[in-house]
């Protein structure tokens, strides 16, 4: 760290942080598509601290992620590391809102430590951040989500036909017009991570700590559900060890939470994540065109797998 750097540094530190001797980055943890995470040590003591991108300063972002995260902790405070503080500095180039946590141990949940009781353990975390009550009663717009999706699908489509727009729009529509028949929909909201991916689910002596909350929101705890399947049992297991662990986490909430309509959600949120993931780059920081340009190959070769798993497990479900 350069020196106008490090002062810069201490800058930040220095309203939260009594008289700071000595900041210094240790090492990177974790780097996502909207923040990097790093080690830090202040004054010998350890932190994570997370800087957003150049493209959310002054969106008070690392305030909303704290926000998220005291919810959270309120139901999983050992799952969830503590917020220490945020803080932002504004200085010509050097722009950032920064997040600084307790720095929580583990490795990233991944087929070696992966087991039953790992899963277990993660399945009883779930269960108690989803038990969590909440007062947002407003409904989830789903039909502007799967519009949403629909627009940009055909929009890729018209460039590049790799599938039959006709099979995308009715593949879409068969989805729509599921949400709507089964008026299943109105479930009680509770917070929900929104973003559980392998590498947000930290593992440490079988414990279970979940990462990266700026996602999280109050909505059907299916969403969660169906991410977990996409994002981490997809991810790092076999399929017929999938199956296994799916079916037995949506029987774990269905007993738990006397839910008799949570695999008719589950078969519509899973479908449309796998679409939506498709164009998860897209959608999320930039227009499809730049990724697609950039390696078209690799980008059409993502769109059909995902699209055809949506198709899969709409027509066969679990």
């Amino acid at each position: 760290m350069s020196k106008t750097n490090y002062e810069k540094w201490v800058d930040l530190f220095q309203k939260k942080v009594k008289n700071p001797r000595n900041v210094e980055i240790l090492q990177e943890i974790d780097i996502g598509y909207n923040s990097k995470v790093y080690l830090i040590s202040i004054d010998g003591k350890h932190y994570a601290v997370k800087i957003y991108n150049e493209g959310y300063n002054g969106t008070k972002v690392c305030q909303i992620e704290r926000n998220h995260i005291r919810k959270a902790r309120k139901s999983i405070p050992d799952a969830v590391p503590q917020v220490i503080f945020c803080s932002k500095h504004v200085e010509n180039e050097f722009h950032r809102e920064i997040l600084v946590m307790e720095n929580v141990k583990g490795i990233h949940l991944n087929k070696k430590v992966f087991d039953e009781q790992v899963f277990e353990e993660l399945i009883n975390v779930l269960k108690r951040l989803h038990n969590t009550r909440t007062c947002n009663i407003q409904a989830i717009n789903e039909i502007k989500r799967i519009d949403n999706c629909r627009k940009t699908i055909m929009q890729f489509l018209k460039e590049d036909e790799i599938i039959a727009q006709e099979r995308a729009s009715k593949h879409l529509e068969t989805l729509s017009k599921y949400y709507f028949e089964k008026k299943i929909f109105k479930f009680r909201k509770t917070i929900i991570h929104g973003d559980l991916w392998w590498d947000n689910i930290l593992v440490d002596n079988g414990k279970i700590r979940i990462v990266d909350w700026l996602e999280s929101s109050e909505q059907d705890y299916c969403q969660d559900i169906a991410q977990l399947r996409i994002g981490v049992l997809s991810e790092i297991l076999d399929t017929p060890k999938i199956e296994y662990f799916f079916k037995k986490i949506v029987n774990a909430y269905k007993k738990e939470f006397k839910d008799e309509t949570i695999f008719d959600r589950i078969r519509y949120y899973v479908p449309l994540m796998y679409l939506e993931e498709a164009f998860y780059l897209p959608f999320k920081f930039f227009p499809w065109e730049i990724k697609y340009r950039e390696n078209a190959e690799n980008f059409k070769k993502r769109f059909i797998d995902y699209f055809e798993k949506s198709e899969f497990y709409f027509r066969y479900g679990m």
